[in-house]
């Protein structure tokens, strides 16, 4: 069978009956964003006299990081295994949300009192979407250039495919994970996006033996990588005194690894949700809520930080995951009336259309 008809057939049935085993993994991958910026992005990494004086509670630090730090890499990995079919109304839906969700936050904490005014330039950010959302820039670009990508998969044969990967990873880890050059930007940039989206790729078109294990087999492997890298975190900080921050880049070849293994387990399941779905359509908005400049460092950081000083180790659990509850409830109601705004504009705007 030639990659054009297996592509084709693979997007028609992906269309036909979307299961909801990638969608619960979309859910848990934006519940997984918010868990890694309450952890080291609030908190920091556990100091040398944390591991030395605290190692129980150090390991358990490190080990939710690790658990939480594949969150963007899985979300990458779901884009990549059903494709992205570039459309000029997508892409506008797109921008859309992300307009409308900083236009929201902004005119509620406005109305409430807690920010100023904004001047030409702070909705001038706001337009070109430069507001500190780094995800969106750098999915932006993925998104333009996936037809080219789509053109390798599909023009190319398996071992020519496999050959690209293998190159590009190795590359990926010598210069951009222990070399730390600035184009790969520690996996915050299109360059590993599109490295994660041919391997997505690759594993849905091809079988292969490394990605065949029983599903309990790949949580295992996943569950090994983070406690390798928690284990191996304690040791470079605890009898090295080094900075913790390296193992837990996205291109990381531990969290590449689990992230792979974590998405290829929810590939091998099946079931269907109505419910799970209806969320998961609304996952994205989390990441724009939570993270929007207006938000992440006053309302969600410092949060969670005064949760950390003032209170014992389960009421900041316990508080943290009410913060993260709410944060993930808040966004999915404005991101519900955000798209009952698209909806009405898109009827709007095709009424007119019509008419002329």
């Amino acid at each position: 069978m030639n990659n054009t008809a297996y592509s084709g057939r693979i997007q028609h049935r992906a269309k036909k009956d979307r299961e909801s085993n990638f969608e619960l993994l979309r859910i848990i991958a934006m519940l997984l964003v918010l868990v890694v910026h309450a952890s080291f992005k609030a908190l920091d990494t556990p100091s040398v006299s944390d591991v030395i004086n605290n190692p129980l509670s150090s390991f358990l630090r490190f080990q939710s990081e690790s658990v939480s730090i594949i969150c963007v890499n899985a979300f990458i990995l779901i884009t990549g295994w059903f494709g992205i079919n570039p459309r000029a109304l997508h892409l506008c839906a797109f921008y859309f949300q992300v307009v409308f969700i900083g236009i929201s936050i902004y005119l509620c904490l406005f109305l409430l009192g807690k920010v100023e005014p904004w001047g030409m330039s702070e909705w001038i950010r706001l337009l070109l979407c430069r507001r500190g959302l780094w995800f969106v820039g750098a999915y932006i670009v993925l998104y333009i250039i996936s037809p080219i990508l789509n053109s390798f998969v599909l023009n190319t044969n398996r071992k020519t495919f496999r050959t690209v990967l293998v190159a590009f990873f190795i590359i990926q880890t010598i210069y951009g994970f222990s070399s730390r050059w600035t184009f790969f930007c520690s996996g915050y940039s299109p360059l590993s996006f599109a490295g994660l989206y041919l391997l997505s790729r690759y594993i849905r078109i091809y079988s292969c033996k490394c990605f065949s294990f029983n599903k309990w087999c790949d949580i295992s492997i996943f569950l090994c990588s983070t406690l390798f890298t928690s284990l191996a975190s304690m040791i470079l900080v605890g009898h090295a005194g080094q900075d913790a921050w390296l193992l837990y880049e996205y291109l990381s070849p531990t969290v590449i690894v689990g992230s792979v293994y974590f998405f290829v387990f929810f590939s091998k399941i099946s079931f269907h949700s109505s419910f799970i779905n209806w969320i998961a359509g609304s996952a994205f908005a989390v990441y724009l809520f939570h993270c929007d400049p207006l938000i992440f460092n006053e309302y969600y950081l410092a949060t969670i930080r005064t949760y950390y000083i003032n209170n014992s180790s389960l009421l900041f659990i316990f508080h943290t995951g009410i913060l993260i509850i709410t944060m993930f409830g808040l966004s999915i109601i404005i991101d519900r009336i955000r798209q009952y705004t698209w909806q009405r504009l898109l009827l709007k705007y095709r009424q007119i259309h019509v008419e002329k």
